[in-house]
């Protein structure tokens, strides 16, 4: 694999994470006052059965059975794997991303984990652990949508990956 590629796809997915939480309406900075450890099922609620679309334009479905699929903002890659719910109140998703350059396959192993608060007043908050930004970052439900949303093109780039 070349440098080239793996630099680029882990910027992609480093972008697409950090873009998904760090909008200037819910930058926070530091952790929530008085905010406890989200207890790891509510953090499954969240994200079980749903999409979650990026502000990169990535997004990823987050399969009932523990399963991940995401496809980068440019349409170009998928990714698949697996993800959890630690009992430290951290989310993971270890996945494998898939693309084609110059002509030739490529993968690009990763693991990406958020962790999670909640407030006193309710609103849970994020941060994103596999990057360089860990600031937190108040949670958006409607960044997310119910069932696998972008099933059809996940298909079609996986089809054009020859997977």
């Amino acid at each position: 694999m070349t440098i080239e590629f793996r630099h680029g796809l882990k910027m992609c997915l480093v972008v697409a994470a950090v873009s998904a939480l760090s909008t200037p309406a819910m930058s926070a900075g530091g952790k929530p006052k008085g905010a406890q450890p989200t207890p790891p099922q509510e953090i499954i609620s969240l994200y079980r059965g749903m999409t979650s679309t990026w502000n990169s334009g990535g997004s990823v479905y987050w399969a009932p059975d523990g399963t991940f699929q995401g496809i980068n903002r440019r349409e170009d890659a998928i990714g698949v794997g697996k993800w959890f719910v630690t009992s430290k109140s951290k989310l993971c998703a270890e996945v494998t991303w898939n693309a084609v350059v110059a002509g030739k396959p490529k993968t690009l192993d990763d693991e990406q984990c958020w962790q999670f608060v909640t407030a006193p007043d309710g609103t849970i908050w994020e941060r994103y652990l596999s990057g360089d930004d860990r600031k937190w970052y108040r949670h958006k439900r409607e960044k997310q949508a119910k069932g696998n949303s972008r099933k059809r093109l996940f298909q079609k780039i996986s089809a054009q990956l020859g997977l």
